[in-house]
């Protein structure tokens, strides 16, 4: 706004001030709004029933839905169990979520750029600004998005039976991780009549016969 009659800026709700060609000031008010200030709501938007059985209250340019429970978003049109009632909150919507996470993935990658991750990639040196989804793991110079089995030739799928409960010796190698452990033989318990007494014995500088084995 400019000029004495605008200074007190006297517009509302958005309105912008501007001086009369006569005198004194006019305002030019935004859509919905009018009024010498633009004081007076032009427009109710709960003329179009936009609450799904909810109860609808008129803003200035805006609306409120006051939703029943179980009944939540702007225009109470989602089910939501956990929503005691009350005024509607926007739902974000698996489209709104893809639509996100895809911006949020772009700065990401401009931010890799920024970083010179491409130049960095495959430099056999863990580049940790780089080590993500959206700069391609650094080349997979770190260990998070390297495929652990890429070493594996075994003519099974190791990666199916590991850690599954059975020994499968196809895969009981480094390159197969050692099948999950899943060859190591597990110790049968200690001898119950000696277990107490190698429990209360341990470790307390003399050698009981009894308890010198793997079990005790």
């Amino acid at each position: 706004f400019s000029g004495f009659d605008c200074d007190s800026d006297p517009c509302q709700n958005g309105g912008s001030c501007r001086i009369a060609d006569g005198g004194g000031y006019i305002c030019d008010c935004v859509a919905g709004t009018t009024g010498t200030n633009c004081e007076i709501d032009s427009f109710n938007e709960c003329d179009s029933n936009p609450c799904h059985g909810g109860i609808c209250q008129d803003k200035l340019g805006d609306y409120v839905c006051y939703c029943s429970p179980k009944h939540n978003g702007k225009n109470c049109e989602h089910y939501d169990p956990n929503f005691p009632g009350g005024i509607g909150n926007p739902v974000f919507t698996t489209v709104d979520s893809n639509r996100v996470y895809h911006q949020d993935l772009e700065l990401q990658k401009q931010q890799c750029l920024q970083n010179q991750c491409p130049q960095k990639k495959g430099n056999n040196r863990c580049d940790e600004e780089c080590n993500t989804y959206a700069c391609d793991f650094d080349g997979n110079d770190c260990s998070l998005g390297i495929n652990p089995w890429a070493n594996c030739t075994a003519p099974i799928k190791c990666w199916d039976v590991f850690m599954n409960g059975h020994c499968d010796k196809e895969c009981n190698n480094p390159q197969c991780l050692f099948d999950g452990r899943d060859c190591e033989k597990s110790l049968p318990p200690c001898n119950p009549i000696y277990d107490a007494y190698c429990q209360k014995h341990y470790a307390n500088g003399y050698c009981d016969y009894g308890c010198n084995n793997e079990e005790c």
